[in-house]
């Protein structure tokens, strides 16, 4: 029986509705979820610069090639500031994309005029973010992996390695957050610039929240880890047991609310087997609740940085870039100094 108090809400970006946070009698596990690697947008997964909209034009021309390159220090829009200087004076370049989490930097370049490849790798680094060339992509190369892209976006919105988060998974978190707002705000909410911004800004928030879950449920897997169904089962009659309600009241419930039941039971099992398997390998032994909140970052932040998290929606993967440029560092940013 795992002992646990089951605080169960649902993957909701508006703040209305909040993911499971389970917390165990003695650990405050679910309180360490709530941190801004968890909960935020900017936290999530990848930031662009602003030429991203073009990448598939510019990878159809077959002069377009690809260079990925691995860059140590980055953590907010000034760093990509910093290495959009550094690369300005490379003639031919035209895109640049920056993922903080993942380290990782995609530089689009007229294969015609850029020949010196550890030129791009030197101009990073000079500005202070060492930077190594790991693999390079023709014009062909980036048009295929753009076609097979966009045949899976139609199935399923991005992937963390092999766990690829389903288009319905989506939709559902979409069409009930759009509800939410509707219903407190008016139904023109959506109107206009304002709501087509608020839009964007909900789908970015929505497919963040997915991909740090599916961050977190990549590394419970490749630990071989799992809850039985039974157990899963369990928990979830005590948490109907501590609402005060039957299975059949809360299906009601969900269904008045836009949610589906399949789903919310599937978010629910997914929360618990996380916070099992953090209870009992990566918080196991640690007593104290500082020292547990800054143990389960640094897990996190590790998966997030090893985790291999492609877009199959490039025009999403845009909008969660450009909600994710705008934060900044502060006095931590890694920059050094010219």
């Amino acid at each position: 029986m795992i002992k646990r108090y089951l605080l169960i809400g649902v993957v909701s970006v508006a703040g209305l509705l909040i993911v499971a946070a389970i917390i165990t009698a003695n650990t405050n596990t679910g309180d360490l979820q709530k941190t801004p690697a968890i909960s935020k947008s900017t936290s999530n997964i990848s930031t662009a610069v602003a030429k991203a909209n073009n990448n598939g034009a510019s990878a159809a021309k077959s002069n377009t090639a690809k260079a990925v390159l691995d860059v140590q220090g980055m953590s907010c829009s000034g760093c990509i500031n910093q290495i959009k200087s550094g690369l300005a004076g490379i003639d031919g370049i035209s895109d640049v994309l920056v993922d903080l989490n993942s380290g990782r930097v995609q530089v689009f370049y007229d294969s015609t005029r850029v020949k010196d490849l550890e030129m791009i790798a030197s101009a990073i680094t000079a500005v202070g973010y060492p930077a190594t060339l790991k693999q390079t992509m023709t014009g062909n190369e980036i048009e295929n992996e753009n076609n097979l892209y966009a045949s899976r976006s139609k199935l399923y919105i991005a992937a963390v390695g092999d766990w690829e988060i389903a288009r319905g998974d989506f939709d559902k978190e979409l069409s009930h957050a759009k509800s939410r707002y509707e219903k407190t705000y008016g139904n023109s909410v959506f109107s206009g610039d304002q709501g087509s911004a608020l839009m964007q800004r909900l789908q970015s928030q929505i497919a963040s929240s997915l991909i740090s879950e599916g961050i977190q449920m990549q590394e419970v897997r490749k630990a071989g880890f799992n809850l039985p169904a039974k157990t899963v089962a369990v928990e979830f009659d005590q948490y109907l047991s501590k609402k005060d309600i039957t299975r059949q009241e809360f299906k009601k419930m969900l269904k008045e609310s836009g949610y589906d039941y399949g789903y919310f039971y599937k978010k629910f099992e997914n929360r618990l087997t996380i916070d099992q398997y953090l209870n009992d390998a990566v918080l196991s032994g640690l007593a104290n609740d500082l020292d547990k909140r800054q143990h389960y970052t640094d897990w996190f932040n590790n998966a997030r940085l090893l985790a291999k998290v492609v877009y199959y929606d490039k025009n999403l993967e845009n909008f969660v870039k450009n909600s994710s440029a705008g934060g900044g560092c502060g006095n931590s940013c890694s920059t050094k100094k010219q």
